[in-house]
This record gives structure tokens, sequence and C-alpha cells, in this order.
């Protein structure tokens, strides 16, 4: 079953039965699903897993929508969550948390792809299919320099129909359109709005992407 089904399932059960049966999920099933679930579940389902369940859950998590829990669980519940992070994710949750409430960067999520001007078409696909796996949108494409400096987005429909030999700078796309993470949420979704598009970068005050 898709994860959003089984969400539905859980939500009706009472949380004895819920949680019995969050628990025969696969670890990976198991964070996708968590994520379908409405807060107040989840904060319950968090209270109720052992440590290794809970390890499990929120390493599995995407960074964005682990960021959107830990700000509604209660204070202790918060602290023993991030207890069980691995270094790289505590890193990734601590960063997040430390930018303004509803923040664009409260709001990011911090896996992104991102390819180099220089690169042709075809090596831009390549580096797509080798480092694409766990990124959650590739429609979109970042483009930066070796320092992190966001020069461009390009369009995935775009790098399949370009010349293989063309590079990524030649490749003529949407202007850039960026969102500072310091942006407030009426800020962010206005620019969503006007521009219509479904994916933006956010960058800092330098302009690396972040």
């Amino acid at each position: 079953m898709d994860a959003a089904d089984i969400s539905e399932i859980i939500e009706d059960l009472p949380p004895e039965d819920s949680g019995i049966l969050f628990r025969l999920l696969p670890r990976d099933k198991a964070a996708e699903t968590f994520e379908y679930l409405p807060l107040e579940q989840q904060s319950e389902l968090i209270s109720a897993l052992g440590t290794e369940q809970l390890v499990n859950l929120l390493n599995e998590m995407a960074a964005d929508d682990r960021t959107r829990l830990l700000e509604e669980l209660p204070a202790e519940v918060t602290r023993r969550a991030l207890r069980t992070l691995t270094p790289d994710e505590l890193k990734i949750a601590r960063q997040l948390l430390g930018y303004p409430e509803k923040s664009a960067g409260r709001f990011m999520t911090p896996e992104y792809l991102a390819i180099r001007p220089e690169m042709t078409a075809a090596e831009a696909l390549e580096a797509i299919r080798e480092r694409g796996k766990d990124i959650d949108s590739l429609n979109v494409i970042f483009v930066s320099d070796e320092k992190g400096f966001l020069l461009d987005d390009v369009r995935l429909s775009s790098l399949v129909l370009a010349d293989p030999k063309m590079k990524v700078s030649d490749i003529k796309d949407r202007p850039l359109v960026s969102i500072p993470a310091m942006a407030t949420r009426e800020e962010f979704i206005s620019l969503f709005e006007k521009y219509d598009r479904v994916v933006l970068p956010v960058t800092d005050s330098n302009g690396i992407l972040v």
C-alpha cells in the first residue's frame, strides 16, 4: 500500500492500536507514512516509540518535515528526539531550527542537487543519475559555483532536451528567482505565486545556496 493510504488507516485507529500497526512497518515505509500523519498523532507516536524505533524514524525523515515536527513537540520530547539523531542529521536539524519561526529557512530542505555551469548537459544528467536518488524534487536543478554561490536554475526537461555537448551555462531557461532564508512565510509564498513556480532555491545573505 502507498504510505498515504497507510497513514489514513493509522489515523482512524485508537492510539493503542495505531502504535502496534506503526511498529510493524518496515523502516523506510514507517518514515514515509509518518510524514503524512497530523502533528498531534506524530507527537503521540514519538512518545510511545522505543529508542531504537525513534532513532530509525527521525533519521529517515526528510529534514524539513522533521523540523516542523520538532517545532511542535514539548521541549523535553524535542531534546530526547535530538539525542537520537546521527551527527550529520543533528547538524542539519540545528541549522534549520536556528532560523526564525515561519521563515523560509525553517521550511526549506537542505537536501538539494547542484550542478556546475561548465558541465555539459550530458555530464549534468549523469551527475543527477548518480546523486539524485534521495532528493525530494528533481524537476528543477540548481546551478552553483565551487563556493556554493547560486548562479542559476534549470528545469530537468531543458537539460534532457538540450544538445548533450551544450554547456549548462548556455542553456536558456527562465530568469532566476531565489528566496532569502530569512524571508517570512508570506513573502516566500508570494514569490511562488507571482512567478508560478513549484521549486525555488533558498540563499543566505551572501547568495550562497542553502
